[in-house]
């Protein structure tokens, strides 16, 4: 079945006791809240994929033969329209296969929640634009292909000039298409590079200020907003500007209407304490407005909420370990894998691992400045303790991230208890590099990662982008491959 298609009409989106019954259904997740009031076993909600499009093939041939059957050329699209037209439709099925339903049907992709907005407001022209254009410049980075790239990055302007449109109207500014495709045109750009990145999550964030607190009526909306939430999130680490304050105050307010229990939402708590953190920690180095006591103390309780999330995210998404001492090392690290039941799933376990990673540096470089002040010895002794166990946390949380690769980068089959057999000739996924590029790069930066793990994250993040189409992994790479020069110089010279 095409994703470049339309929805079939109104359907129900109640959970299946609510439709049995015909009652009012909250659609709240991850179980539907009468349910739980009536204290009955939610079955659940239908698969949006196959709930919301139908394949309009059919009807693209029957409108092409009605066209010929009136003998009038004028009225065909040239050759070119239709190729054009072609293209489009692979590049939004690329997109789909890998964002949307993690290569699985019934499975729920990074972005699953897409056919929801789509069948909300229409066939949107301008969200499909921006799929057709994350899905092109993925393939051309894959394939090489210079007359798909220039393709691409048309499709990408069409976007761009489509959203603009859009922003404009009063009616369209406040559509979750428009919001889902700003959206989309940063993942295009964490794709093909990082250049504008910033400006399309600081727009998503600036579009989400704009709806207002009226804007968190449905769980997809709650979803689009903690997506753009996380991407700024990343954006502060990757930038200098500040968590915006107008976005905490959404954030409040969506706490009213979201399910707080649920491990996404709690994370997406956590990851704005943690990006403004970080930046307390940034301006502390010229103003020392701040004790890096007091900052060390912000971290370590930071550091004690994540981890008090982690058993909350096992219950929710719980996954196996899988143990293949005897695999490929250059794919399985220290023996063993962790097998999820979806790419959500290592979505929320990748971006926690790689929160926590963030966390504990933080904690590290406080640590740091707190041992260059003068201290009593047994204040000093207690900070090098601490420094030790913080190293030490940082290599189990990049173990955790490594044990992750196999299957989001799809080298392993999708049953737990297959060993991966798959080498680097492998294509991998696209979404699972998008996934991935971060928490790698954290691991392959880290002090505490010993030289030969460092060289396996390089080949992974090389692999990422040579052979997955995420280009911004070549960029990542070329940091960590420094940092590992510089580490072996270290050795060198004190060895």
């Amino acid at each position: 079945m095409s994703p470049y298609t339309r929805a079939r009409g109104r359907v129900s989106r109640s959970c299946g006791n609510c439709r049995a019954i015909k009652r009012r259904c909250d659609q709240q997740l991850p179980h539907c809240g009468q349910c739980v009031r009536l204290r009955e076993k939610c079955p659940g909600y239908r698969d949006e994929w196959e709930l919301v499009f139908r394949d309009q093939t059919n009807r693209t041939i029957k409108r092409s033969k009605e066209q010929r059957a009136k003998g009038t050329a004028s009225n065909l699209p040239p050759p070119t329209s239709n190729l054009r037209t072609r293209v489009d439709e692979i590049g939004v099925n690329y997109f789909f296969r890998h964002f949307v339903i993690g290569g699985r049907s019934n499975s729920r992709g990074c972005l699953n929640y897409i056919p929801s907005v789509y069948h909300a407001d229409g066939e949107q022209f301008t969200l499909v634009a921006s799929m057709a254009a994350v899905g092109l410049v993925a393939l051309a980075n894959l394939t090489q292909h210079p007359e798909l790239a220039s393709h691409a990055r048309a499709k990408y302007l069409e976007a761009i000039q489509k959203v603009n449109a859009a922003l404009a109207s009063p009616v369209e500014s406040v559509k979750d298409s428009t919001l889902m495709s700003v959206i989309s045109l940063g993942v295009f750009e964490h794709v093909s590079g990082y250049e504008s990145f910033a400006r399309h999550v600081h727009g998503a964030a600036a579009l989400v200020a704009a709806r207002g607190k009226s804007q968190f009526s449905s769980p997809v909306r709650q979803l689009m907003f903690n997506q753009v939430r996380t991407d700024l999130v990343l954006a502060c680490f990757r930038g200098t500007e500040p968590f915006p304050e107008n976005i905490l105050e959404l954030q409040e307010e969506a706490a009213k209407h979201a399910d707080t229990s649920t491990a996404w939402w709690l994370m997406g708590v956590l990851g704005t304490r943690c990006a403004r953190l970080l930046t307390s920690v940034r301006d502390n180095q010229t103003t020392e407005e701040i004790s890096w006591s007091e900052l060390l103390e912000e971290a370590t309780v930071l550091e004690r909420d994540f981890e008090s999330l982690v058993p909350v995210l096992a219950i929710q998404e719980p996954f196996t370990t899988v143990r293949a001492s005897d695999g490929d090392p250059n794919i399985i690290h220290n023996g063993f894998i962790y097998h999820f039941k979806d790419p959500w799933s290592i979505r929320l376990w990748v971006n926690l691992r790689t929160l926590q990673m963030v966390t504990s540096e933080i904690i590290y470089f406080v640590l740091i400045k707190i041992l260059a002040e003068d201290l009593a010895p047994s204040v000093r002794e207690h900070m090098k303790l601490v420094l030790r166990r913080t190293l030490h946390t940082l290599s189990r949380l990049g173990d955790n991230i490594l044990a992750i690769v196999p299957q989001a980068l799809e080298f392993m089959s999708s049953t737990p208890n297959a060993c991966p057999t798959i080498g680097f000739s492998f294509q991998g996924s696209v979404a699972g590099g998008y996934m991935l590029t971060w928490g790698l790069y954290m691991v392959g930066k880290c002090l505490a990662t010993k030289s030969e793990t460092r060289k396996l994250v390089i080949q992974l993040l090389q692999n990422i982008g040579r052979s997955t189409g995420i280009s911004v992994a070549l960029q990542l790479v070329e940091n960590v491959i420094k940092i590992d020069r510089m580490v072996a110089e270290y050795h060198s010279s004190n060895s």
